[in-house]
């Protein structure tokens, strides 16, 4: 019981908050760039969510080696690496979801908003479960421990 409440209590903390705004600004910067590249340059809506992806990695590394886990005892080229492999393992399962998603949404007749729905979607699904990885992993400090 006592770890039980230990780990929901993670998500009940001013961490957590500094998680998801830092989260909603680099799926926000995800979300617009995937829209520059495909609506503005002409890419394809595929290539444009990689591309998306990539360069919003890099502003959510800063905001989360910055704002919500400044603290880590581990170096910032550790924390990259370690960072960058949580969400490679991520990017086909997201991936996977926007490419099966926007048909579904286009189906239900939403139009030229599907694809922009289908992102809005997909990028809120790995949050909970990298919040922990990020916090025990990447950005972990020698004195946190989930157990």
């Amino acid at each position: 019981m006592v770890l039980l409440k230990k780990f929901l209590l993670q998500y009940f903390s001013a961490q957590f908050i500094k998680f998801l705004f830092a989260g909603c600004i680099g799926a926000f910067s995800n979300w617009s760039l995937r829209i520059f590249f495909f609506n503005l340059v002409g890419i394809s809506s595929s290539v444009s969510f990689l591309i998306a992806y990539s360069i919003s990695l890099c502003i959510s590394f800063l905001l989360y080696k910055n704002l919500v886990f400044p603290y880590s005892d581990v170096s910032i080229k550790t924390q990259g690496q370690r960072f960058l492999l949580i969400n490679f393992s991520f990017l086909p399962i997201v991936f996977v979801m926007f490419n099966l998603l926007t048909p579904l949404f286009e189906r239900l007749n939403f139009g030229e908003y599907s694809q922009p729905i289908a992102h809005i979607f997909v990028l809120g699904l790995p949050a909970l479960i990298t919040f922990l990885l990020y916090k025990y992993f990447a950005f972990k400090k020698d004195s946190e421990s989930l157990i």
